[in-house]
């Protein structure tokens, strides 16, 4: 059978990728994954053609506003999530929304979430791995340790329908466009 349009099948069957947080770090996993039809998760307007721009199809919605993520669920089969939390608060509730919202129709096979190592509070220069204990030294950081712990619980609580859960410990994440972004 004559298929006059066989490129964009080939577009359907690409792998589905969520972006959270497309930022300096987000952007960097956006250009590895070319081969893949990726959607990128922005609360800025104004982002929308930079996202566009770059291949990716940018979605509006806000991780603070849990109403305005409700069309995520079913996207994607892939989720990297690396937006911050907030900066105030005991908990992280942008990652309680997003995973709200993805789990509502399922369908996801892998949550990657972008954490930090000060999780593990100062090690003083100290080398360590993912054995040490997390003591985590700052609000900051208490909030990356409630996110992951979030992570986990969607992984466990979805893993009958294959879904995997990871966290990445991501050490001395700089943004270069903001202050004190540079090592």
């Amino acid at each position: 059978m004559f298929n006059p349009q066989p490129q964009r099948l080939s577009l359907f069957k690409r792998p589905r990728v969520l972006i959270v947080g497309c930022g300096d770090v987000g952007l960097r996993v956006a250009r590895q994954l070319a081969h893949c039809r990726v959607r990128a998760l922005t609360s800025q307007v104004t982002r929308v053609p930079v996202l566009r721009e770059l291949g990716l199809v940018p979605l509006v919605g806000n991780l603070d506003q849990a109403a305005t993520l409700g069309r995520l669920a079913g996207l994607a089969s892939y989720v990297v999530h690396m937006a911050p939390p907030p900066n105030t608060g005991a908990t992280d509730p942008r990652t309680a929304n997003i995973l709200q919202a993805l789990g509502r129709r399922g369908g996801v096979r892998a949550l990657v979430y972008g954490s930090t190592t000060g999780v593990y509070g100062d090690a003083q220069g100290e080398r360590f791995d993912e054995t040490r204990p997390l003591n985590p030294a700052t609000p900051r950081a208490r909030r990356r340790v409630d996110a992951e712990a979030r992570v986990r619980w969607f992984g466990r609580q979805h893993m009958s329908s294959g879904t995997r859960a990871s966290i990445l410990r991501i050490p001395g994440i700089y943004a270069p466009d903001r202050e004190g972004g540079h090592p």
